[in-house]
């Protein structure tokens, strides 16, 4: 079991130091929220993904999920992965852009999985997430961009742009994204992908704006440290 777990938390990928290149995809919740300084927030994200069938039945998949984010960009990020079977397991992934280190904690087995331990490089230190949505079927896709202007969601004011493409290759067939970001505090409040036979919707809830207990970003002291 800890070997599947550990398995779904190296697919966490971080680009730290000096490398570069695409970043692999998270088995955990979509990006809405990056590392930065001087924005502490807590709050729940809600994902929704629904994919439609040709016959038009339509199924719904919900992943809700807990961003911690304190004054120095240190994220704390607890979801449940969830395994072919039906299994589930909650994992907590450990952001810290100041030591420069990425851990996952096996919370049922108590494992601190690091993947990238505390360093003192001077490069660049990027995190990769999932992105909300799916990639488009391969063809040429015409894509225009609206900007939808300001409002507050959760107390924050963000803004809002939309984008359509549309298939050269296809009639009709279409992809939307429209999100509501915050670029200043590295956060996106609302972000909804759909296209064809699929719509996934991902946004943050009771947004708190206080500094989240400092013991919240540090390893428990009873978990067995592996990895990096």
């Amino acid at each position: 079991m800890s070997v599947l777990i550990t398995l779904a938390a190296l697919m966490f990928v971080v680009a730290a130091s000096a490398q570069s290149g695409p970043l692999a995809v998270s088995p955990g919740p979509s990006g809405l929220v990056f590392p930065v300084s001087g924005a502490p927030f807590s709050a729940q994200q809600v994902e929704e993904r629904t994919q439609t069938a040709p016959d038009g039945i339509s199924s719904t998949e919900e992943m809700v999920s807990q961003i911690y984010r304190d004054g120095a960009g240190r994220m704390r990020i607890e979801y449940r992965f969830r395994l072919p079977n039906g299994d589930s397991f909650r994992i907590i992934d450990l952001i810290d852009p100041v030591a420069r280190s990425v851990v996952t904690l096996l919370v049922d087995s108590k494992i601190a999985d690091y993947l990238v331990r505390p360093h003192s490089d001077s490069g660049p230190f990027n995190v990769g997430f999932p992105a909300v949505g799916r990639a488009l079927p391969e063809g040429h896709w015409h894509a225009t961009t609206e900007v939808l202007g300001a409002r507050m969601i959760e107390g924050i004011e963000v803004q809002g742009s939309r984008v359509l493409q549309t298939s050269d290759d296809q009639f009709g067939l279409t992809a939307v994204r429209e999100s509501w970001s915050s670029p200043s505090l590295r956060m996106t409040l609302v972000e909804e992908a759909s296209g064809p036979g699929w719509k996934h919707t991902a946004k943050l809830e009771n947004v708190d704006r206080q500094e989240p207990a400092p013991d919240l970003f540090v390893i428990p002291p009873d978990y067995t440290i592996q990895g990096g």
